[in-house]
């Protein structure tokens, strides 16, 4: 890596330094610090985003509103992580950060969100690490944030222009947090609602997001060669 990076776990050369599915969120240690735990990270371990307990410990196992949550909305898209050991290829091809730099117990407002030091965060994370998925674990993160113009002209320069309008993903009688997709020439954008939001969140409307996102991750399969 040229950069010194913010993730959450190991990188792999040939699988997620480069055309990797990227999971971001806004800002770090939002559950572990709710909880008051310490958490003890052995930075010579190496771990995926699958199973994260190879480098914080057990304590990785008890994060159910944020990490568990995401690996259950992937086994509802028909593409389950593997949580032994260092997992499958595909494991190996998720990476792992948060969009702000700074770690808090809470979401911020959107504003904090655009400030210069949290999008160039970001920017030098796409830069270094040119995703071809991103699953932005925050929907505003989206449809507000990067759809802001100081970020927009410095993601387009690297992910290519819009080639598909932001779509979203509506199910009748739905009435809670919504997801939206947007293509660019070299990355699918997913705008998902963030996993422990309380915002009318089911399991239904999930695995109805599988209808779009199943295909779009069986395609980053096949371009990777792990169809």
């Amino acid at each position: 890596m040229g950069k010194s990076l913010n993730l959450a776990n190991s990188i792999f050369a040939g699988f997620n330094d480069k055309n990797g599915l990227m999971i971001c969120g806004y800002e770090w240690g939002e559950e572990s610090q709710s909880k008051g735990q310490e958490v003890i990270i052995d930075m010579t371990k190496e771990c995926t985003f699958s199973n994260k307990s190879l480098r914080y410990g057990d304590v990785a196992k008890t994060w159910i509103k944020y990490d568990k949550r995401i690996r259950t909305w992937f086994s509802m898209w028909g593409h389950p992580l593997n949580e032994e050991g260092l997992g499958d290829a595909f494991d190996k091809m998720i990476v792992q950060t948060n969009w702000a730099v700074e770690s808090k117990k809470s979401r911020s407002a959107i504003p904090f969100y655009k400030q210069d030091e949290n999008v160039d965060n970001f920017i030098a994370h796409i830069e270094e690490l040119r995703p071809k998925v991103i699953l932005f674990m925050g929907s505003e993160l989206l449809t507000k944030v990067l759809k802001f113009y100081k970020v927009r002209d410095k993601f387009t320069p690297i992910m290519g222009n819009e080639i598909e309008k932001l779509q979203t993903l509506r199910m009748p009688d739905y009435h809670g947090s919504l997801a939206y997709i947007n293509k660019f020439e070299n990355c699918t954008v997913v705008g998902l609602p963030h996993p422990s939001s309380g915002r009318g969140i089911t399991n239904e409307y999930i695995e109805f997001c599988g209808s779009e996102l199943n295909p779009i991750i069986s395609q980053f399969k096949k371009d990777r060669g792990i169809a």
